[in-house]
């Protein structure tokens, strides 16, 4: 958690739920809307009142002694925080004078609230409800069995069977599966059922394909499921364990719980090598999406900032970090390659620089067979995103006539796929004289290869990134300068 005096506008804005609301903050802080700005003597509280539509004005804080900073506001929003406390945050930053005082009652009087809960919790953790657990594992277990008569069902009528009148039979009975906490199954049960309607109706090769995918998908899901309750009702351990099926089933990892597994590192530095955004259409939420390199070890993870579209407006965006970071606990979630990881805190300490770069390059893969290899029982996995990433090496990178690329180590040859960041690494392609490529392995059932999706690449000076068409332009520039 960063100390008052050392947050910035860019800080700030990351904490924003959206661009709108730090938007209106901009225009509240460059219009001197608050009245009043105070800071306590420690200086973990700022507050003030700002004026608003109506006669009384609004009382806004931002408290640093918690971790994260809590904000409160008297305004109607349910916005945390608000334009107003972002505002407050945002005429800090610019230096304006904030006079010293005393902590209000009414705030001093919720801190110590919080800390009393804090040391009950402490004094007399919760224990964990094995009946509970137990009795919502037998009821997956009959939602299970719905999600199997749904695939019988598909699977003897087929896939063009979907009309109007089977959808909502089929989509009834994925409502189903929400009783029986199983979204992930009912997500892909979904996806099928408006995938099969639209091709009994326009019959497509490659949309029929995609469908019988997700049908192995659900049937994977399926298996293995009832495969892990089974298990754990057979043996008494019903709690979550070290195991990817938790979430898959619909469970949702508290960091508790990871600690208690063991699930965590200390003091991990991480540089972020790549930041996507897209939309998951199979679950209905955003997502930010950060690739990170632990500098210890070189395990490739990445972080999630899911914003389901119901609730988009609600949660703050995630954004991409260009700073060396230092996390005091990282905790990990099951799972094999790319792990997702999450923390509470991190500290950034210092630029990326050409050690940096230089410490990166030699946690590369050490050649693409070895980078493919590692890839392949991802790859492989129906329950997998289809996707690997990993850290390639490479010496240079060449395009044919046709427009199509390679990723060259060697005597190694690679080919990459036609993507937006494909067509970028084309503009530069010439000037790189060898590396590490972060990219994405995917296998192509049409052709039966593995590709790779390029996403950063790592010099001895930087990190350029391939989604960011300014880094890339800059990158040019220098390089064509430089010649």
């Amino acid at each position: 958690m960063p100390k008052l005096h050392e947050i910035t506008e860019g800080w700030v804005k990351n904490r924003a739920v959206n661009d709108a609301a730090f938007k209106n903050a901009k225009g509240l802080s460059d219009k001197n809307k608050f009245l009043t700005h105070c800071v306590s003597a420690d200086e973990s509280l700022i507050f003030g009142e700002c004026a608003g539509s109506g006669k009384t004005p609004y009382s806004a804080s931002v408290d640093f002694s918690a971790d994260p900073p809590v904000s409160r506001c008297s305004c109607p929003s349910r916005q945390f925080p608000c334009k107003h406390c972002l505002a407050l945050m945002l005429d800090f930053v610019a230096g304006k004078e904030f006079a010293s005082a005393e902590i209000p009652n009414d705030i001093a009087q919720k801190r110590e609230k919080l800390s009393q809960r804090a040391e009950k919790a402490a004094a007399s953790p919760a224990k964990p409800n094995t009946g509970a657990a137990a009795k919502k594992l037998k009821k997956q277990q009959e939602g299970l069995a719905l999600a199997e008569q749904f695939l019988r069902d598909i699977f003897s009528r087929g896939i063009s069977a979907v009309n109007p009148a089977a959808k909502a039979q089929y989509l009834a009975l994925a409502k189903q599966l929400g009783d029986y906490y199983l979204p992930e199954p009912q997500a892909i049960m979904n996806a099928i059922i408006e995938a099969a309607e639209d091709v009994s109706e326009h019959p497509d090769d490659a949309e029929t394909k995609r469908i019988i995918g997700l049908c192995v998908r659900l049937s994977t899901a399926v298996q293995r499921a009832n495969a892990y309750i089974a298990k754990k009702l057979e043996s008494g351990e019903v709690l979550p364990e070290d195991d990817p099926m938790y979430e898959t089933m619909g469970g949702v990892w508290k960091l508790a719980q990871l600690r208690d597994l063991g699930l965590v590192r200390m003091d991990v530095p991480l540089v972020q090598l790549a930041f996507v955004f897209f939309d998951d259409t199979l679950h209905k939420q955003y997502i930010e999406c950060g690739f990170w390199i632990d500098l210890n070890t070189g395990d490739i993870f990445r972080t999630e900032n899911k914003r389901p579209y119901r609730a988009v407006k609600h949660i703050a965006k995630a954004d991409s970090t260009f700073e060396v970071c230092t996390v005091p606990e990282l905790c990990l979630y099951p799972g094999g390659l790319n792990r997702r990881v999450r923390w509470e805190s991190a500290a950034p300490s210092g630029d990326v620089t050409p050690e940096i770069c230089g410490k990166i390059l030699s946690l590369a893969q050490p050649s693409i067979a070895e980078g493919v290899k590692l890839a392949k029982n991802t790859l492989k996995d129906p329950l997998s995103a289809g996707e690997a990433t990993v850290l390639l090496p490479f010496t240079a990178v060449e395009f044919a006539e046709d427009g199509h690329g390679v990723l060259i180590c060697g005597s190694e040859r690679i080919a990459l796929c036609n993507t937006n960041t494909t067509h970028i690494l084309k503009l530069i392609a010439g000037k790189l004289s060898g590396g590490a490529m972060l990219c994405n392995l995917c296998y192509l059932p049409e052709t039966h290869r593995i590709v790779c999706e390029p996403m950063s690449i790592v010099t001895n000076e930087k990190i350029i990134r391939l989604n960011d068409t300014e880094v890339v332009r800059m990158s040019i520039h220098e390089s064509i300068r430089i010649s």
